[in-house]
């Protein structure tokens, strides 16, 4: 694939789309690092998922996604403050949580909403637990990277307008069933629970795709978002590891990595943009995965080279472990139809 696939678009939307998802996730990640934040992953984060999932960028739409978040969060810093020597009581009120996010999930974009609250609750009390950072000033800075992002988004978006794509699909809530939430409860909640008695801080960003598969209603669909996070989530490292050998010895450059930054997230955004329906997920995924490592593990005096490489790891046994239950419970259902006949 030549340089020309990546600046040649079908019509002026898509060149704009990936400008300004470009500017937006730039502008944020540079300014996590100059503003020295404890935690600027938060500026990765919060503007990948707005630029690439959001459809309302309206200021009360954007307070819309983030206040569920903010309110998550806050409610679990609330919870490790009050039971911080007692993690058995985290974990049940965690699953409390879990299985009321689950329950409001009837719908595809009611599921996707639910990650970014869930996952910062997940965030707090990990961290909360094993770690003797401030939780108090992280939830401010989760604040400070919302209200950043939002007007850095809000900016990108006006500064690169693109065609209306018409009012989103509208789909008929679905009650979710006894099944499903305890598929999600179980998955979540072993993953939560392992977290919280074993100090291994880097995977915490594994339980992003166990969430994803854990609130699918389908069999296929929980097959397909494993398959698909493999591809992303461990190729996002790769690209992120790649991206760290360019910029190897440049660290402190923020002008070189504003432009080593900015092309990544380009090409990333150019596929996205020009993607049809169905593969617009992958790249979006594919983006995220790649730019979380870069802002986490990037500073002035290390690569973090070793730590892209372990989270990479980490993400491709828990996708091989999800893919196993998948194949035993597939299987399991198979011989169940087969006795019945």
């Amino acid at each position: 694939m030549n340089l020309n696939s990546f600046i040649q678009f079908d019509d002026v939307s898509q060149r704009n789309e990936a400008l300004r998802v470009t500017l937006a996730i730039t502008v944020c990640m540079l300014l996590g690092k100059l503003l020295n934040l404890t935690s600027p992953v938060y500026l990765a984060l919060y503007p990948t998922i707005i630029m690439t999932k959001s459809k309302d960028y309206s200021w009360s739409g954007l307070a819309k996604t983030f206040t569920p978040t903010l309110l998550a969060a806050s409610a679990a810093l609330v919870v490790s403050n009050c039971f911080s020597q007692h993690p058995f009581i985290i974990w049940t009120i965690s699953l409390l949580f879990f299985d009321w996010m689950r329950r409001r999930a009837t719908t595809p974009a009611k599921m996707g909403a639910m990650l970014m609250p869930t996952f910062n609750w997940i965030l707090v009390i990990i961290f909360a637990q094993h770690t003797s950072a401030d939780i108090t000033t992280r939830i401010h800075e989760i604040l400070a990277s919302m209200v950043i992002t939002t007007v850095v988004c809000k900016t990108a978006v006006a500064l690169f307008p693109i065609a209306s794509k018409g009012k989103p699909t509208l789909f008929e809530p679905k009650t979710v069933t006894a099944q499903q939430r305890l598929i999600a409860l179980t998955l979540i909640g072993i993953g939560v629970g392992f977290l919280l008695q074993v100090e291994m801080l880097s995977a915490t960003f594994c339980l992003v795709p166990v969430i994803a598969a854990a609130t699918q209603s389908q069999a296929n669909a929980f097959r397909q978002v494993v398959e698909r996070r493999f591809v992303t989530q461990v190729g996002g490292c790769a690209l992120a590891f790649i991206f760290t050998l360019l910029l190897s010895g440049h660290q402190t450059n923020i002008g070189l990595y504003a432009l080593l930054l900015g092309g990544l997230v380009f090409m990333l955004a150019s596929l996205m943009a020009k993607a049809d329906f169905t593969l617009r997920d992958l790249h979006s995924d594919a983006l995220l995965a790649t730019m979380l490592p870069i802002q986490l593990y990037i500073g002035a005096n290390e690569m973090g080279l070793e730590r892209t490489f372990l989270r990479g790891w980490q993400l491709a046994v828990t996708l091989a472990i999800l893919f196993t239950l998948y194949k035993l419970f597939t299987t399991n259902q198979r011989q169940s139809h087969l006795r019945k006949d």
